[in-house]
């Protein structure tokens, strides 16, 4: 009976966190994530506003030399993006329904957040905000053919995809799963080209409006349920 009930328990949140076309809800966050990326890359002193690795290099590095500007800068992002991380399980846990659209409009609204402060000339300021959504998004992946994607980071993708070469030989993984850890990694080298083109193009206040239409679609999309 606990074994039903934990089945039955495990359908329940499945069913909660659930979107149509997983695939496609994984690509576009991790070509967002690539995207603001590229964006933070060059906004905020060469740090990424997803990829906490680099991150915490450059902040061991800061360590070493002494570079106490580099080391709060890299601290607070790093910090942020464990917050949003925080905020955004804490979300999934709690909420009952349409979890990953809430998810999506609390990074909307920080995104506005961060879009009104450069508005209206606050520095780095927004640049935290943004590093909290990444945190927070990490929180909406998806599991798609056995491949887990949809995060803001390919390190683990690349290693997974790696795996996934070998078991697809063994018989153990289908080509499906291999294809896509692939086209995640993909996704997220083209976000990270586009953001650049954009910010650099454009501007900082048209890049983080891009990522905020994109991010408004795919909520109205879950929310009506054709994503």
């Amino acid at each position: 009976m606990a074994t039903q009930a934990e089945s039955g328990a495990g359908a329940a949140e499945k069913s909660r966190s659930a979107c149509r076309h997983p695939l496609l809800f994984a690509v576009v966050m991790t070509a967002v994530a690539g995207y603001v990326d590229a964006v933070g890359f060059s906004q905020a002193d060469k740090l990424y506003l997803s990829f906490m690795s680099g991150n915490s290099t450059r902040l061991g590095s800061a360590l070493a030399q002494g570079d106490f500007s580099v080391l709060l800068l890299a601290g607070l992002v790093v910090l942020c993006f464990v917050g949003g991380a925080a905020l955004g399980t804490l979300i999934m846990e709690t909420v009952s329904r349409h979890r990953m659209v809430w998810v999506l409009v609390a990074e909307i609204l920080l995104f506005a957040t961060a879009l009104a402060l450069v508005l209206t000339g606050w520095g780095r300021l927004p640049l935290f905000l943004i590093a909290a959504t990444m945190g927070m998004q990490n929180t909406a992946h998806q599991v798609v053919d056995g491949a887990d994607i949809g995060k803001s980071f390919v390190t683990g993708t690349l290693f997974s995809f790696g795996q996934s070469l070998v078991r697809a030989l063994l018989g153990r993984a289908s080509a499906r799963e291999c294809a896509d850890y692939a086209l995640s990694w993909v996704a997220f080298i083209c976000g990270v080209a586009l953001g650049a083109v954009v910010v650099s193009g454009f501007g900082l206040v048209e890049a983080i409006a891009a990522v905020l239409a994109v991010l408004t679609l795919t909520a109205a999309g879950l929310r009506a349920g054709w994503l």
